[in-house]
């Protein structure tokens, strides 16, 4: 169960607090995001490798009808080209639904944290005209 606050009249300090999280979240999200990019690249040179082998370079490989895959920790695994083609190709595309969906989650923690730092300043100028009413 989520707690409503009014961000009105809500302690500066907590929503200062909670812009900050929000701040963090944007960091790491997009440090996820960048790794995921990573990622993309690697299994993309791996299709454009395998690509390439579709026409055979005679005297350059004894056979390009079977490649070897690294399928991630270590383990690599004999494929036939098809294959292979298939594999990376799921791989980039399920990484490409990966950070569509980071990318729509940073959207939105990047507009939280815009807008509170927006209410953030709207509340330091109140209370600023608060005080300097109640000091005249």
């Amino acid at each position: 169960m989520t707690t409503q606050i009014d961000p009105l009249t809500a302690p500066l300090e907590q929503l200062q607090a909670f812009r900050q999280q929000q701040a963090e979240d944007v960091e790491t999200i997009a440090s996820s995001y960048s790794q995921l990019k990573a990622v993309q690249s690697k299994y993309n040179e791996g299709f454009q490798s395998v690509q390439s082998l579709t026409k055979p370079n005679e005297g350059e490989l004894a056979n390009v009808d079977h490649v070897i895959v690294d399928v991630g920790t270590g383990y690599f695994v004999s494929k036939s080209v098809s294959d292979a083609k298939d594999y990376y190709k799921g791989k980039i595309d399920y990484i490409q639904k990966q950070l569509n969906g980071l990318q729509e989650t940073l959207t939105d923690r990047q507009k939280r944290v815009n807008d509170l730092t927006e209410l953030i300043n709207l509340r330091i100028n109140m209370d600023k005209q608060g005080a300097g009413k109640a000091a005249a």
